[in-house]
């Protein structure tokens, strides 16, 4: 019984899935299984509140709040967006959603498995917010409802640098020094620690390589990239 109901599923799933995008990879709803990629297992704790290092990072987000510009303030309001196309100010002018329609929905299902496995991971460690650890921490963004560690926007970040930068290697410096900004923001906005952001890195690199070894992923890839190019104008 148990097998006919899955093959119902796969068979629903492979009518509905996009056009253009690989079966296999509709048919799960995301490239990669969200246990494929434990981060539970490979993430260092983060420190303990009473430790030194973990009150070294409550301090980085009271040093980053009380020397925080005005500009720097909109910079980390504007990167509080989880979109691809935060990158466009390193990538060009034809890094643009409506030039991109594949791309577009390739980093969107990249993103639904990465919050997918981030959010186990926040699950499991718990760590509350700097703002809720200690009310002197005002942020200047919303304030999530979710555990703090680790870093899901720093962890998309991440995550689509090394796949963008892979993409279009002629940029990959300036697409990494963005990822690096886009993820200290969440100190600035006052929601991370900078251990946080340094998990989420690590997160962002280990989920991709896990998408770099699945060949469903590559074929959408391949597509994605040849489209991107091609709007960028590079052969």
């Amino acid at each position: 019984m148990m097998r006919k109901i899955l093959r119902l599923i796969f068979l629903l799933s492979v009518v509905s899935a996009p056009v253009g995008f690989s079966t296999a990879s509709a048919a799960q709803d995301y490239y990669i299984n969200p246990s494929s990629v434990d981060l539970v297992h490979i993430l260092a704790p983060p420190p303990a509140p009473d430790s030194a290092a973990g009150k070294a990072d409550l301090q980085a987000v009271l040093d980053a709040q009380r020397t925080r510009t005005p500009a720097e303030i909109a910079s980390a309001q504007a990167d509080a967006q989880l979109t691809i196309f935060r990158f466009a100010d390193v990538i060009g002018p034809g890094f643009k959603s409506e030039k991109l329609p594949f791309t577009t929905k390739f980093f969107e299902r990249i993103s639904s498995d990465e919050m997918q496995v981030v959010g186990a991971a926040k699950a499991y460690f718990n760590r509350p917010r700097p703002f809720v650890a200690d009310p002197k921490v005002k942020p200047v963004v919303r304030q999530p409802a979710n555990a703090s560690y680790p870093s899901g926007h720093a962890t998309f970040a991440y995550v689509d640098a090394i796949i963008l930068a892979d993409m279009l290697p002629q940029k990959a410096a300036a697409i990494f020094d963005r990822a690096g900004s886009y993820a200290h923001n969440r100190v600035v906005a006052g929601v991370h620690y900078p251990s946080d952001v340094e998990a989420g890195r690590i997160s962002g690199s280990v989920i991709d390589n896990v998408l770099l070894h699945d060949a469903h992923f590559m074929a959408d890839y391949d597509k994605a990239r040849t489209e991107l190019r091609h709007s960028l104008g590079l052969q």
